[in-house]
């Protein structure tokens, strides 16, 4: 976003061109561009608008014309919304909303979006507000997402307040109700508003019968207490007499994982049924007395009813044609509550509900047909004002109608909640977010849910039936049928089996993370259930915020060289223009200069440490003595470090010789050790090591043995994130001044080009240790010294000297070099040109090219003059390339280069010349 508002033309704009806005709009825009929160900000007379990255997907479609428009134009469809808001900021008073609700048309039609966002003023070098900042953050998902929360949970109260039985719930060690459902007021009567209050002021009848000790027993012990047609007696109307209840219910507690906090209190009114069975015990009572009266006795009472009619707890009648009832069994009364007077002699209708006289009157008329009724239902009123609906089964004998009736109220009750459970579930089954389906335990399809449906473009028929693998979701990606089958066969056996796949659907290329999962019933599996979530758009995003993190590695990258090398070359800009001066005192040139070549020391450290990072360093790799290395750095490292650091060498005896370039190793180890003394600001203990290792199975370096050279400290240690970071270039944690930044980088890329990895292991309070992983060389014993690099330089004539460069100014500079050396200087400025000279009868008695060239590279040109004149010493100059372009035996000298290290190089080329002859 800051290029294109650097590209922009802003002279058509009220702000006018960039180089004429004030430092107040330059430092808004600074803090903005670099937040990764949503912002813009809007600036002038106009309210111009601007914005970050990460503003630019909530403008939708509106994002292309967007930048430098004026706010009202852009979001005209919300400006009567926002108006008063931005109204509010120029009259100096920021705005803080949440969860605003806003219709936007950012894409071309209406969407509902909620936002939480705030207004704050922007001013200017006069303390004018001029404009505002707007930090905003889209939160409809979560908004809908609270709503959809918040109707789930009313609608699991709608079916708590909806169950038959009685529930109420009590909290803490005094029983206080913390909710009751409607059956449960039922239960206790009119007794108020109990939530709130303890169990022993609610219902002091209860605490009589002895209830609150059995809460207190079940409180205290946390084990359930339950109770089969439990007496209550309980008052239900104030100033009536009390009645006498007969409960199933159990007192279940409620712990939060360690202590019990409530008692969850279910059961169900058994009254009824209680009555019912103290009727049949006297009923049986009564027979047993009849048995054993006179024969007589028993003969007359078995001619007005059986055993059966006194005990079913069916309902069974005889009725007239006109519908007056002859004769009802006790059942009746049972039920009912009716005496049997009061059913006797009366009409079929008077207790029947008003609104089922119609289908009633309808079953009498069927009777007076003469033909039988099977089964139909209506409802009876009890003696208590209540209903209950009874199953009728009818026949006409002999001038009257024989009935038998059964309670079908609960029956009913429960079919009713079963068809409402399956209901919601079916509801919650199309409505989710997931893919979903159902199959056979062989694999056909017997349901998917709309997310499927829409998915894959296909109708519900299309899906039925068929396996799962041959289905659209699948058949449409090659190779994913096979895939899936191999998948649903683990599934089968038990096991759940889950992959993320991609498909090709109708609606394109799509990312699912899909599950197949057994479902099992009595030990069984009975069905296998694929389930998918599309992350597609998850994947993209992860993708987006990958390439952001390289951008934002990349600028960081840039601005750390920037301001590295804007530091280095202002002393050596400043002793040119004083070496230029006739009229500069001498001593001050000399000191001058001396910066300055200081200066441009540190510059050619700091591109080593910038070519390490990115691995294109010209290495001089060599199989190197590690044990001899690293204990040649220990004075070094112990003289730089602090007295309260103590030096520790942990080298393994049998340490193999390792493959690498003796300089840099030694660069980075130094590096390490000094991040590792900073991480140790009180002292501590620093321990260079080295061992031996093999490698077989990790996928972040490849398999083999390696030497590990290890810096480990006892400071401050980093945490997880640090850790992530710690490679990254220019990322420091020491402070401004205080380091470049560069030294792990350097360490990592040192070890990836190497063909060897970096490993940090850090803990928070306990320490860090730095493990470089180096390939193990092939010449045991080998050595870690380096070349001599003093030269004798002298006048003589030593031969001709080609230098070819395709930059004049280090042509010419080496040019100099060479000649001071005692050479006669032939120049090219490209490999072609040298390659003509040869031709000419050019014999050079030194070579010193470049590499990188437009045309021929500096290796294929001393490929070539090698082949040709085997004689003539070779050196190849390089600042940026990777060693596998250079042959073997070849000498690289590395740039930028101080003359010494040209002369040192020449006669190393010249000395491989005299060997291999």
């Amino acid at each position: 976003m800051a290029r294109r508002i650097a590209a922009y033309d802003w002279s058509a704009t009220p702000l006018g061109p960039i180089g004429n806005w004030p430092q107040s709009l330059r430092t808004s825009l600074g803090l903005m561009l670099e937040s990764r929160f949503a912002m813009c900000l809007c600036w002038g007379p106009e309210l111009t608008l601007f914005y970050n990255d990460a503003y630019a997907p909530h403008l939708g479609a509106k994002e292309s014309q967007a930048l430098g428009q004026p706010l009202q134009t852009i979001w005209s469809d919300v400006w009567d919304d926002i108006r008063p808001l931005v109204d509010s900021v120029f009259d100096g008073k920021p705005t803080l909303h949440e969860d605003m609700p806003l219709t936007m048309q950012r894409n071309g039609f209406p969407e509902e979006t909620y936002w939480t966002f705030s207004y704050s003023p922007l001013r200017d070098e006069h303390d004018r507000i001029v404009g505002l900042l707007n930090i905003t953050t889209d939160v409809t998902r979560k908004v809908k997402t609270e709503r959809r929360l918040q109707a789930d949970v009313a609608q699991m109260g709608r079916m708590f307040d909806q169950a038959p039985t009685f529930m109420a719930m009590l909290t803490g060690p005094e029983h206080v109700f913390a909710y009751v459902n409607p059956a449960y007021k039922t239960l206790i009567g009119d007794r108020g508003d109990v939530l709130g209050k303890r169990v022993a002021d609610a219902l002091p009848d209860a605490v009589r019968q002895g209830y609150l000790t059995l809460l207190d027993q079940v409180y205290g012990s946390g084990q359930a207490f339950s109770a089969d047609s439990a007496q209550y007696i309980v008052q239900t109307i104030p100033g009536a007499a009390s009645a006498e209840r007969y409960v199933d219910f159990v007192f279940q507690p409620i712990n939060d994982g360690q202590d019990v906090v409530g008692i969850f209190v279910q059961g169900v009114d058994v009254t009824a049924r209680h009555l019912s069975d103290v009727a049949l015990q006297a009923r049986e009572a009564e027979l047993r007395s009849l048995n054993s009266d006179l024969e007589r006795q028993v003969i007359e009472r078995a001619r007005e009813r059986s055993l059966t009619w006194q005990v079913t707890p069916d309902l069974l009648a005889v009725v007239n044609p006109d519908g007056i009832i002859e004769t009802v069994n006790p059942a009746w009364e049972q039920l009912l509550g009716w005496p049997v007077d009061s059913l006797v002699g009366h009409r079929w209708m008077d207790h029947v509900s008003p609104d089922d006289h119609v289908v009633t009157q309808s079953v009498l008329d069927t009777l007076r047909a003469g033909k039988p009724v099977l089964r139909f239902e209506n409802r009876w009123r009890t003696r208590t004002g209540g209903l209950r609906t009874l199953s009728w089964v009818a026949t006409p004998e002999g001038g009257r109608y024989y009935c038998s009736a059964r309670d079908v109220t609960d029956i009913n009750a429960a079919a009713d909640a079963l068809a409402r459970s399956q209901a919601q579930l079916r509801t919650l089954f199309e409505t989710s977010y997931q893919l979903q389906g159902m199959c056979t335990p062989d694999g056909i399809v017997t349901d998917a849910n709309r997310p499927v449906l829409d998915a894959v473009g296909a109708g519900f028929d299309e899906l039925i039936g068929v396996y799962l693998w041959d289905t659209p979701w699948f058949s449409g990606t090659p190779g994913m049928p096979a895939r899936i089958r191999a998948m649903f066969d683990r599934a089968a056996t038990g096991e759940t089996v889950r992959d993320e796949i991609q498909l090709d659907l109708p609606k394109g290329r799509r990312s699912h993370d899909l599950s197949l999962r057994p479902i099992r019933e009595d030990g069984r599996i009975i069905a296998v259930v694929p389930e998918a979530i599309d992350t597609t758009d998850r994947r993209n995003a992860e993708d987006a915020l990958r390439q952001s993190q390289k951008l934002e590695a990349i600028g960081q990258l840039t601005g750390g060289v920037a301001h590295d090398f804007n530091n280095l070359l202002t002393p050596i800009v400043t002793a040119l223009d004083l070496a230029s001066d006739p009229d500069a005192r001498p001593e001050r040139r000399v000191r001058m200069l001396g910066v300055a070549r200081q200066s441009a020391d540190r510059a050619a450290t700091l591109v080593q440490r910038l070519l390490s990072f990115a691995r294109r360093q010209p290495l001089q790799t060599l199989d190197i003595d590690v044990a001899t290395l690293v204990s040649g750095m220990a004075e070094l490292v112990d003289s730089s470090s602090s007295p309260r650091v103590r030096l520790v060498l942990d080298i393994a005896d049998d340490l193999l010789p390792a493959v690498a370039d003796p300089n840099q190793l030694e660069m980075a180890i130094l590096n390490l050790s000094v991040n590792a003394c900073d991480a140790m600001p009180e002292g501590g203990t620093l321990t260079l090591g080295a061992r031996n290792a093999r490698v077989s199975d990790d996928e972040r370096i490849a398999p083999g043995r390696y030497v590990v050279v290890s810096v480990a400290d006892t400071g401050v240690g980093m945490d997880e994130q640090t850790r992530q970071r710690a490679i990254e270039p220019f990322f420091s944690t020491k402070g401004i001044g205080k380091g470049t930044g560069l030294g792990l980088s350097m360490a990592h890329g040192l070890a990836s080009q190497l063909g060897g990895r970096l490993t940090i292991d850090s803990t928070p309070g306990t320490g860090t240790t730095i493990h470089l992983w180096l390939p193990v060389g092939s010449h045991p014993g080998a050595t870690s010294d380096t070349e001599d690099t003093t030269v004798s330089i002298t006048g003589d004539n030593r031969g001709t000297a080609l230098v070819v460069d395709d930059e004049d100014s280090v042509r010419m500079c080496t040019s100099d070099a060479l000649e001071d050396m005692g050479y006669r200087i032939v120049e090219a400025s490209s490999a072609e040109e040298a390659l003509r000279a040869l031709d000419d009868g050019l014999l050079p008695a030194v070579l010193v090219t470049d590499h990188l060239m437009p045309g021929m590279t500096g290796a294929e040109l001393a490929r070539t003059v090698r082949a040709r004149l085997p004689e003539t010493a070779i050196v190849i100059v390089s600042g940026y390339t990777s060693m596998a372009d250079f042959d073997p035996g070849l000498t690289i000298l590395s740039k930028p280069f101080r003359q010494h290290e040209l002369a040192a190089s020449v006669e190393s080329a010249n000395a491989a010349i005299q060997t291999a002859a």
